[in-house]
């Protein structure tokens, strides 16, 4: 049985997918999107279920890729069952995406959840009316209590076994507009298109012009091991990849012509449509809903009066983000070097178990200098990385990062751009191949563009972590912190500075407005937190041994051979002797320039290869650091800090850029802007250093 998990943003999804399936799931990206892709498959009484968590939406109308990641998935995998979540205090706007489910799913349960919420903010739910009203199986829940969740997949599963699909009331639409719908169904009525969509749902986007509807689709099975598709820093996508066919437009062109001439154009069709299904709602809505007593005011209200202020919001958002700093970058600290020492008593392990069995020398220079090295010098970050996504998960959960997106956007609109491009920026620090990606939500493709080739300015977590390194070596203590929070605020002002400069390289339209709901503050559940820390934290992990541990060899032969010659004899001491020209105004020795090289085919490897280089063996960031500190001094560190944020972003997100632009012209501008603005940038802070006495 297959059963599809939908509803609003905030409404508790995630908590009921999670409470329901556990760890047993699978996380990546739906094929050739960038929205996340959950899946699980559980067992209830002799009946094997696979759960598919689709993304939150508040319609399904085809605009952002939610929706149509959502709509696609109805329309083609068609589950026996849908499981749809309410928010019960917030039931008016929730019901919107409710009718818009009976439309095109003939099998439907409807889990009332946040009950104590509603209860708390005055408001009674009476389910058994709202089952009548709608004729839709009602299961009242508090999912972040676990209470209802097992009873809300019962029904789902009683539902999905009917032998008859349920017969449902259609919205009742205004008489003028539903003469035209029936017109329309009409012509559709003996088409092939009637027989894959629901013959009403069918006219109702045929009057809207809904282009997606005249598409054929093939399916490609896909297998997420060993894809050659799959990025070094990127979730495996859906298991099924759809490819277009052929598009063809639907009979009643003619029809469409003569509405528009008497005032119905396309977009007269979605708001009387809309307008007459929140109509709908507001008619049935006394029958199962009751105000008891006068309006409360929330939590949340009084919250919000502080955390949203112009004067307040600002420096609250800047206190939380840095206590998150300081818990990921100096908290860490003590995990990070645990994880050292424990990498060092592995390698002196293993390689004593070799020379015990007479291993040849360089096979255990491999081993140790190679891929201990390379690969320990990443895993010991890994505690900093785990820190910083379990404090995303819990501003996420609670409902905080929504709130920073609202803040954000003012400054998005100092740049021209609006909040959905904050959204993107703030993608960008998990990895900049997703938040490139994210930019799809932005329907102006010249706002699309520019927050396109600004995203890379946005220091990732691999990036984070190989700075949290350098910067826990030469600036130890809580000096980090500020160090850290100084790089980011230089990273935001150069995001505003090169938007601004965009907007006058790319000629923009008129911008969209940003629209976005605000959720209640709630207690993050425990597991709601540690299973997307986990998730994130495992797929680096799977990273660091696969992708950097090849990179992690390739540098340890270009700097091994040929054998018994000094470092800067070896293959990468020839490739840095040329490339010290160019990192010589900054300040570089060929080591550091090698590092940024390799870089670029993942950020992840510059640790490894610097530990490599600077022959640390195998005790990870601690050792390359105090390697480091030998090499330059804390000016010349911040320097490297500045360049290695803001140069070249790694391969997978030079072509994403092209992929996603389709312009190997603005590819390669981006490139070159960020190459440039990086040394420029630090070749200006190393000299104003020096030129101020700063060592």
């Amino acid at each position: 049985m297959k059963i599809a998990l939908m509803g609003n943003p905030n409404v508790g999804k995630s908590t009921v997918f999670n409470a329901l399936t556990g760890s047993n799931q699978q996380v990546g990206n739906w094929a050739g999107k960038t929205v996340e892709r959950k899946s699980g498959v559980i067992q209830r009484a002799n009946e094997q279920i696979e759960l598919i968590d689709l993304p939150g939406t508040y319609s399904l109308t085809a605009y952002s890729q939610e929706e149509i990641v959502t709509r696609e998935y109805i329309l083609r995998e068609k589950p026996d069952v849908v499981m749809a979540l309410v928010d019960a205090s917030n039931i008016e706007r929730n019901l919107y995406l409710v009718l818009q489910i009976l439309e095109l799913a003939p099998r439907v349960v409807i889990g009332l959840n946040m009950m104590d919420l509603a209860d708390s903010a005055g408001i009674k739910i009476l389910s058994n009316k709202l089952a009548q009203v709608l004729n839709v199986p009602v299961v009242e829940i508090i999912a972040a209590k676990e209470q209802g969740v097992e009873e809300f997949l019962s029904e789902a599963i009683r539902v999905g076994k009917l032998k008859k699909d349920p017969v449902r009331d259609e919205v009742p639409y205004p008489e003028e507009l539903e003469r035209r719908i029936q017109a329309m169904e009409h012509l559709l009525a003996d088409t092939i298109w009637a027989t894959k969509y629901p013959l009403r749902w069918l006219a109702i986007k045929r009057l809207e012009r809904d282009s997606e509807i005249g598409q054929t689709w093939r399916s490609i099975p896909q297998t997420s091991k060993g894809s050659k598709n799959n990025d070094s820093c990127c979730d495996s996508g859906d298991s099924i990849k759809y490819v277009l066919q052929d598009t063809d437009t639907l009979p009643g062109e003619d029809l469409l012509q003569a509405y528009e001439v008497e005032g119905w154009s396309k977009d007269q069709f979605e708001m009387t449509i809309a307008d007459a299904k929140y109509q709908y709602i507001s008619k049935i809505l006394p029958e199962f809903k009751i105000h008891e007593g006068p309006i409360k005011r929330t939590w949340t209200d009084r919250l919000d009066e502080w955390i949203l202020s112009p004067l307040w919001g600002y420096p609250i958002m800047l206190i939380i983000l840095s206590v998150v700093f300081w818990f990921s970058f100096v908290a860490s600290a003590p995990l990070g070097g645990a994880v050292s020492d424990g990498m060092a008593w592995a390698a002196d392990m293993i390689v004593g178990l070799m020379q015990k069995v007479q291993i040849p020398v360089a096979i255990q220079s491999l081993v140790r200098d190679g891929i201990f090295a390379g690969v320990g010098a990443v895993l010991a970050f890994v505690p900093q990385i785990a820190i910083f996504f379990a404090f995303f998960s819990l501003m996420q959960d609670s409902g905080y990062l929504a709130r920073a997106a609202f803040l954000g956007d003012r400054f998005m609109q100092l740049m021209g751009l609006h909040g959905k491009s904050f959204f993107s920026l703030v993608s960008g620090f998990g990895c900049n191949v997703p938040g490139i990606m994210a930019t799809r939500t932005l329907e102006d493709p010249k706002d699309r563009l520019i927050t396109m080739l600004i995203n890379p300015l946005i220091p990732c977590v691999p990036r984070l972590g190989v700075m949290s390194a350098v910067v826990a070596a030469f600036f130890p203590g809580s000096m980090g912190a500020v160090i850290m929070i100084s790089l980011l605020s230089l990273s935001m002002i150069l995001v505003m500075f090169s938007a601004i400069l965009l907007r006058r390289v790319v000629k923009q339209r008129e911008r969209s407005a940003f629209v976005m709901e605000l959720p209640l503050y709630h207690i993050p559940t425990l597991r709601n937190i540690l299973l997307p820390t986990w998730q994130k934290t495992y797929s680096f992990l799977r990273r660091a041994w696969t992708f950097i541990l090849v990179a992690s060899i390739v540098v340890w032969v270009l700097s091994s051979y040929p054998q018994g010659v000094p470092m800067d004899e070896t293959w990468a001491g020839k490739m840095g002797g040329w490339l010290a020209v160019i990192g010589q105004p900054l300040g570089f020795d060929w080591r550091i320039m090698v590092a940024i090289v390799f870089g670029f085919t993942a950020k992840e490897t510059t640790l490894s290869t610097l530990g490599i280089l600077y022959g640390v063996a195998a005790d990870a960031s601690q050792s390359i650091a105090q390697a480091m500190t030998g090499a330059m001094t804390p000016l010349g560190a911040y320097t490297f800090l500045v360049v290695y944020m803001l140069y070249i972003p790694c391969l997978a997100s030079v072509v994403t850029t092209y992929k996603e632009s389709h312009s190997i012209g603005w590819t390669s501008f981006g490139v070159a802007y960020n190459l440039l603005l990086s040394f420029i940038v630090g070749w200006l802070i190393l000299h104003i250093g020096m030129f101020l006495g700063i060592q």
